[in-house]
């Protein structure tokens, strides 16, 4: 039984419980998942747009830083006169010193360098003359009509637009951000003839200095520029773009996760919320599980009371009528399945006039106590009423069986019996009626059985008798008269 309850109490109540517990955990493990993933999925975004502005903002820088030092008079001048010395010193190193280009050349029209400096020092200029043909494009841009137009323009002072080619792409096989203008007067006394003048070339690598910067400058975690592509599921890769779209070399780092670190930061306080729900649960299922078996523990008690004996503990007339129709149900035709003996004791109505009937309720107890350990483990003992009893005896193979197990009980119950108020000595008597042989239902089986125990009773008493259809011997008449008082007698117990 305690097997069964608790089997039926982890189906219908804890089962489906830790179901939709589980479910309600995974889907809140699912969500915050999902939302950390949104939000640092917005964060990498932002990250990207960050460095593509940066990108922007080197390209600006680097016209602005041009615009500065390739518009001078005395640039022209020294393009003209090939003052090396100042070449080197305001278009090399203090390019170097304040805007940071690693490389810087002087060409003049026919793209023979001039002047080459290397971060911020002097090199021969014949040693940068392979790296600077390789710009071809970018002289052939400024060299179009469309460039030379605006050159004449701003020199002839009508406009202030300075033509400039600038481009990422590899210089000397690395990346880098390079950008070349002609060198032109500022203040146009001096303006070269259109088509004959010098260009300024700025070389700003694309390396761990500019990754520093940046990662300093826009709180980017370790930055980094290769030249080779990162694998397919590196979601921290910015590609760097030439003019043609080409990606040849990009940006990495370590993309800044806030919604895994949120969900890190949070995740004690939510184990512990999880384990301070399931403890609350768990003392929950179980207050209700114990409330439950107490329920159930006072259904079967309120079960046991409406089919037994308060005195005697034993079956009363409900269990005798279910469990009669339970063996009835289980049997087929043939020989002898099932047996009820109908048993009524014998001088116990003295019992209770000479000792009192507290001694007649004691003598019923013992009663059943002496027939108990008689009958086999599927057999039922009732008490009727009264002093009248019955036992249902099934799995019977013959009439053997209950005429034994009657001529055991008479046997029992003729043996003195020490009450409280003294000693006591009764006798049984009883009939026996089997189905399906003699009887096909309940009535005719109770019927038999009751015919049977009245035969016993004026065959002498202290007996048992079998059913049989033959009429006893009294007059009929007798005969119906005491059948039907002893039908009256237990229709009244």
């Amino acid at each position: 039984m305690q097997l069964r309850d608790t089997t039926h109490f982890t189906t219908r109540f804890l089962l489906p419980i830790v179901v939709v517990t589980g479910i309600t955990i995974l889907a809140l493990a699912g969500f915050l998942a999902w939302s950390a993933q949104r939000i640092d999925d917005d964060a990498l975004a932002r990250e990207k747009l960050l460095l593509e502005r940066a990108l922007q903002e080197q390209k600006s820088q680097m016209y602005i830083a041009q615009e500065e030092l390739a518009v001078w008079d005395e640039a022209v001048v020294a393009v003209e006169t090939s003052d090396l010395q100042w070449l080197v010193d305001n278009l090399g190193v203090y390019a170097f010193d304040f805007y940071g280009h690693n490389r810087s050349f002087v060409v003049d029209n026919a793209l023979k360098p001039i002047m080459a400096t290397r971060d911020g020092g002097q090199v021969p200029a014949k040693s940068s003359a392979d790296a600077i043909e390789k710009l071809a494009p970018f002289f052939e841009q400024l060299r179009s009509l469309d460039t030379q137009a605006a050159i004449s323009a701003y020199n002839a002072g009508v406009s202030d637009t300075l033509p400039q080619a600038i481009d990422f792409t590899l210089f000397e096989g690395l990346p880098a951000l390079v950008a070349v203008m002609p060198i032109l007067s500022y203040s146009g006394d001096n303006a070269p003839t259109v088509g004959e003048e010098g260009f300024y070339i700025s070389v700003g690598l694309l390396g761990d200095e500019l990754a520093a910067y940046f990662g300093d400058q826009y709180r980017i975690d370790q930055p980094k520029f290769i030249d080779v592509e990162p694998p397919a599921d590196t979601d921290a890769a910015l590609p760097i773009l030439n003019a043609e779209g080409q990606a040849f070399a990009w940006l990495i780092w370590q993309p800044e996760r806030p919604g895994a670190r949120l969900v890190g930061a949070a995740m004690p306080a939510l184990l512990a919320a999880l384990a301070i729900g399931i403890i609350i649960v768990g003392l929950l299922l179980r207050s209700l599980r114990g409330a439950l078996f107490q329920l159930q523990a006072e259904r079967e008690e309120a079960r046991h009371r409406a089919q037994h004996d308060p005195l005697t503990g034993l079956g009363n007339r409900a269990l005798f009528q279910t469990r009669l129709n339970e063996c009835l149900n289980a049997i087929s035709e043939g020989e002898p399945r099932l047996a009820v003996l109908a048993l009524d004791l014998d001088k116990f109505k003295q019992v209770n006039d000479t000792l009192g009937h507290q001694a007649g309720d004691e003598l019923l107890v013992q009663i059943g106590a002496r027939i108990k350990p008689l009958l086999g483990q599927d057999d039922t003992l009732i008490r009727l009423g009264g002093d009248e009893f019955a036992i249902i005896q099934p799995g019977i193979r013959s009439h053997e069986a209950p005429q034994a197990l009657a001529q055991s009980i008479v046997e029992a119950l003729t043996q003195p019996i020490s009450l409280a108020a003294g000693k006591a000595t009764v006798g049984v008597s009883i009939g026996i009626a089997t189905a399906p042989d003699m009887a096909h239902n309940e009535t005719d089986l109770v019927r038999f059985a009751d015919d049977a125990l009245y035969r016993a009773k004026n065959g002498g008493r202290n007996r048992y008798c079998l059913y049989s259809a033959t009429p006893a011997s009294e007059p009929a008449r007798i005969d119906t008269q005491l059948r039907d008082a002893f039908a009256a007698r237990r229709a009244t117990a």
